[in-house]
C-alpha cells in the first residue's frame, strides 16, 4: 500500500491539473495586487474622514452601472467605461509586445500622440475625400506615425545599445510639445480657436455602435447619448492580432526567444537586431492606432488634453496586470476603464475626490511592478549581484530546471 501511494505521489500531475495550477499561480499575482490596492485605498479614505464603502459603491456604479443610488443610468455608465477602455486595449498591446522581447516600451504615450497628430493632419488636408477612402487613410496614417516613432527607439537599441526606457521617455516629451506647437499658433490650429485644431472631415469619423437617433430609446435614454463606437471592435481585433502574432507565428516565437535569452536566440540563428526593430515598429503601430481611433471616434480634432493624457502610461499597468496576454490585457483594460468612468460618480455621490482613482492605479502598478522585478531577478540570477561576486552555489541543472519552469508558466498563459 505504501509503495503504491509513493508511486502515485511520484507520477506527474495530469496536463489539465498542471495547467490549472499554473494559471492559478499566475492569476494570484494580479488579483492580489488589485486587492492590495483597494485595501490601501480604503485605509486612505477612512483616515481622511471618508466612508470607504460609500466610495467603492459609487465607484462600482460609475464603472459598471451597478449598486447605483444617485439616479445614474446604468447603460450610460457602462457606455462611458467602454469608451475609456477602448484605447487602453490597443495601448496595452503596444506595451506588452516589447515586454515579451525583453524591452520596456515606456513611450506608448508619445506614440499615441503622434498617431493622433497624423490622423488629424490627414483628416484635415483630405477632408473632402469620401469615407471609404478617408477613414482607412487616417487610421493607417496613425499606425504609420506610431510605428515610425517607436522605430526610432528600436533602431537606436539595436544598433547603438541606447536604453529604450530613456529614449522612449524623451520621445514622449518631444511628442507632447510637438502637439502644442501644432495647435497653439501652429499650422493645425483652428482659425480663431485656441489650443485646438481644425476638425477632421466627416468621412474620417468612426461611427457609434448605436444609431445617432434621438427617437430610439435605449435603457431609458436616446440612443444618441451612448458613445460606444466601432473602435471597440478594432481594439478587440488588435488584441486578437497580438495573440496570433505572439503564439501562432514564427515572428512571435523569435520575440519570445529573444526575451528569454538574446545569447541563446543568436546561437539559434535568429537576428536579435531585426527582432528588436520589428517588435518596436509593430508596438508603435498599435499605439498609433489607439491615438487615431480616439481622434476618429471621440474627439474629431486635436485638443490640448492630449498634452496631459495618461492613456499610454496607464497602458503600462494594463500590460503588467494582464500578464502580457491578450485576454489579460482586455480584462485589465476593463478594470482601468471602470476606474476612469467611476471617478466622477464617486466624487459626486460619495464626496470622495476622483483623484483616488489615480492613487488606486498607482498602487496596482506599484504592487505588480514589485513582483515583476522579483520575477525578473529569479529568472536572471545575475541581476542584483555585484560585479565579480561568484554565483550562488546551485547546480547548473537546478538553474536550467527553474528557467524551464518559468518558460512553461509563460506558455500556460497563452
Amino acid at each position: 500500500m505504501a509503495a503504491s501511494s509513493t508511486a502515485a505521489a511520484g507520477r506527474p500531475a495530469p496536463p489539465l491539473a498542471a495547467s490549472l495550477r499554473r494559471a492559478g499561480r499566475a492569476v494570484a499575482v494580479p488579483a492580489g495586487s488589485v486587492v492590495f490596492a483597494f485595501l490601501m485605498g480604503a485605509v486612505i479614505v477612512a483616515v481622511t474622514g471618508g466612508n470607504p464603502f460609500a466610495a467603492y459603491q459609487a465607484l462600482i456604479c460609475g464603472g459598471f452601472g451597478l449598486l447605483c443610488s444617485g439616479g445614474e443610468n446604468a447603460g450610460l455608465q457602462v457606455s462611458n467605461t467602454i469608451v475609456f477602455l477602448t484605447p487602453l486595449i490597443m495601448a496595452g498591446v503596444a506595451v506588452a509586445l516589447p515586454f515579451r522581447a525583453g524591452l520596456f516600451n515606456i513611450g506608448a504615450e508619445g506614440q499615441l500622440i503622434v498617431g493622433a497628430i497624423a490622423c488629424t493632419t490627414v483628416g484635415i488636408h483630405f477632408a473632402a475625400a469620401p469615407a471609404p477612402v478617408l477613414l482607412p487613410a487616417v487610421l493607417l496614417a496613425g499606425m504609420a506615425a506610431g510605428a515610425a516613432w517607436a522605430g526610432i527607439v528600436g533602431v537606436l537599441k539595436a544598433l547603438t545599445g541606447a536604453h529604450e526606457v530613456v529614449t522612449t521617455i524623451m520621445l514622449n516629451y518631444i511628442a507632447q510639445w510637438l502637439l502644442r506647437f501644432l495647435i497653439i499658433g501652429g499650422p493645425l490650429q483652428l482659425h480663431n480657436g485656441f489650443s485646438v485644431s481644425s476638425p477632421i472631415g466627416a468621412g474620417a469619423h468612426l461611427s457609434t455602435l448605436l444609431p445617432h437617433d434621438d427617437k430610439l430609446i435605449v435603457f431609458g435614454l436616446p440612443a444618441s447619448v451612448y458613445r460606444v463606437h466601432v473602435g471597440l471592435l478594432i481594439a478587440l481585433l488588435a488584441a486578437g492580432t497580438y495573440a496570433f502574432l505572439l503564439w501562432r507565428s514564427s515572428f512571435g516565437y523569435e520575440v519570445r526567444a529573444v526575451g528569454q535569452s538574446q545569447k541563446a536566440a543568436r546561437y539559434a540563428g535568429m537576428s536579435v537586431r531585426r527582432t528588436i526593430i520589428l517588435t518596436m515598429l509593430i508596438s508603435g503601430a498599435f499605439a498609433g492606432l489607439a491615438g487615431a481611433v480616439q481622434i476618429a471616434a471621440v474627439d474629431h480634432n486635436l485638443t490640448d488634453k492630449y498634452f496631459s493624457d495618461t492613456t499610454g502610461f496607464d497602458a503600462i499597468a494594463v500590460a503588467l496586470l494582464g500578464l502580457g496576454t491578450a485576454t489579460g490585457i482586455v480584462f485589465a483594460a476593463i478594470l482601468f476603464g471602470a476606474l476612469h468612468g467611476g471617478g466622477a460618480v464617486m466624487q459626486s455621490d460619495a464626496g470622495i475626490s476622483g483623484n483616488l482613482v489615480y492613487v488606486l492605479q498607482a498602487l496596482i502598478l506599484f504592487s505588480i511592478a514589485a513582483n515583476f522585478l522579483r520575477t525578473l531577478k529569479l529568472r536572471l540570477p545575475a541581476v542584483g549581484r555585484a560585479a565579480g561576486t561568484p554565483a550562488a552555489e546551485a547546480p547548473a541543472g537546478a538553474l536550467a530546471g527553474e528557467s524551464a519552469t518559468a518558460l512553461a508558466d509563460d506558455e500556460g498563459l497563452a
